[in-house]
Order: C-alpha cells, then structure tokens, then sequence
C-alpha cells in the first residue's frame, strides 16, 4: 500500500522523540533479583534528565507509601519475580495513580533488562517509554515476563486496572515491529531480548476498560504466528499512519524499516509518498 503523508517536522520529533525536552518523576520498583536490572533502568533514565527512586516492593504496602507520600510522573513497575508481594493498599494506589496518568506500555519480555540492561537498543527503548509517557501526561511501564509464574504482581495490577493479564511463554526473537511506533528510535528491534528465553505476550485491542492497546513491538512467522510482546495506549494520541479512531485503513503485514531511515526522514518539513507496512496481532 502507498500512503502520502505529510507531517511538519515539530510534529514528527514529537512523536519520534525530544528526550532533553522532558524531565519526569519516576518510582522504579525492586523485587528479586538485581540489582542490575533495576540499576540500569535508573541510569538509561537519569541519563535522560529523569529522577528516579527505587522502593523496594518486597514489602506490601510499601509502593502505596511511596506512592501517597511522593508526586510521580511516572511509575515503572518492574515485577522481577515470581513471588506474590504487593497487597491491596499497593494496587489500590497504582489504581489511583493510573486514574489521573493513563498512558501505559507492557513490555512481557522487559526481564531482558536484568541480562543485557547497559545494551544500546534495550537502553533507548527504555528511554523512549518514559518519554512518551512523560510527553502524554505521565503514566505506567509494566514489565514483565510469561505467564502464570512470572506475573505474580503484574497481573493482579493489570487486572484491577481493567486490562487484559499478560498470557502465554515463547522464546521467539523480536523480528517484527510497526515502523511508525514512536517507541523505535534508536532501537534495533533484533537485539532486544527475547529469542531462546521463556517470555510472555501483551494483548492488543480494546481493552475491558475502554483504552486500545497498540502492538509496537513482537514476534512473526509462518510457524508461531504473530506474538506481540510490547503493546502501549497513549491516551487520544494517533500515530501518523493511523486513522483517528486509532484503527489503520490498510492493514498488511510487517516488513521493518531500519529506525535510521526515520530518523533521516524526520530532518525533513514533510514527508511523502512513504511506504508502509505493519505488523498486527491477532
């Protein structure tokens, strides 16, 4: 399919990314393992101009502090575990945080920050979630990994949220993603971590609680099909090839587009006659 499209630079490095733009407030929380994983997380963010503090979430009830005594943009909720640790009082506030900051992205193979956190691609696809979270109006990084035994906390959070719960263990490498996904800059999709591992998938689509999770980033082939593993709502935000209603007119299947080409194309006032093909889930 051919689409022309024209948009205005200022409109483009908004959705690419303006990283020095935004500063954010971010809860970053710790529960097994580490600590690089979340050590990493916090350096790509400050890197960025972002503050972030760690709460240990071992805890019940401990994020809800944190939560009720601090003002956050944004809250990453990293559940690296396979342990049940956050209660009631801990949901409640993340509820009460996503009330006024609804913007989220799932990513179900984000354990890749615990192997391979300082790696380039895994660096700037971190930085890119807390920026459109940020730039959005703040809201919640869920990671993750497979279903049942690696969502204990993750899962009940999404539930009371109104989402459908992460499902589902693959070991697939990330070899597909929508080339207009304002996550993309900088990262090489086939370096983020995922083939050989056990890694969960998001769901795409309406949601139970109204929002449209839109797929980013995932798996396809002939023989598995298509995996999404990182999905994002961004409030009324419509990419630049989508419909207002968020649905794309014409659906095809993904051939990738290097993340370098859209840089060069975003030096430019306008952009036309620009082919297009994306990847869907199911």
């Amino acid at each position: 399919m051919r689409k022309m499209l024209l948009m205005s630079a200022a409109v483009f490095c908004t959705a690419a990314g303006t990283s020095s733009t935004w500063a954010a407030t971010v809860l970053l929380t710790q529960f097994d393992y580490g600590p690089s994983g979340y050590s990493d997380i916090k350096t790509a963010l400050e890197a960025k101009g972002h503050t972030v503090d760690i709460v240990n979430g071992k805890t019940g009830g401990s994020i809800a502090t944190a939560l009720t005594s601090s003002s956050y943009d944004l809250l990453f909720f990293y559940d690296l575990t396979s342990t049940r640790y956050v209660n009631d009082a801990d949901i409640s506030a993340i509820g009460t945080f996503f009330s006024s900051h609804q913007n989220i992205v799932q990513d179900a193979r984000s354990y890749g920050y615990n192997f391979q956190g300082s790696n380039a691609s895994e660096v700037a696809l971190i930085q890119n979630v807390a920026e459109q979270l940020d730039v959005h109006g703040g809201g919640l990084w869920v990671g993750t990994d497979h279903a049942p035994g690696w969502t204990q906390n993750a899962n009940p959070v999404l539930t009371e949220l109104g989402f459908n719960p992460i499902s589902g263990m693959h070991s697939q490498a990330v070899n597909s993603y929508d080339p207009a996904s304002v996550l993309l800059d900088g990262v090489v999709a086939s370096e983020l971590w995922a083939a050989g591992q056990s890694v969960g998938h998001v769901s795409l689509g309406i949601q139970p609680n109204g929002l449209d999770m839109r797929f980013h980033f995932g798996h396809s082939s002939p023989t598995s099909g298509a995996i999404p593993y990182i999905s994002a709502s961004f409030g009324n935000f419509v990419a630049p090839d989508e419909n207002v209603d968020h649905t794309d007119p014409d659906p095809v299947s993904a051939v990738p587009l290097p993340a370098a080409a859209w840089l060069l194309l975003g030096g430019f006032g306008a952009m036309a006659g620009l082919n297009r093909r994306r990847s869907k889930s199911g």
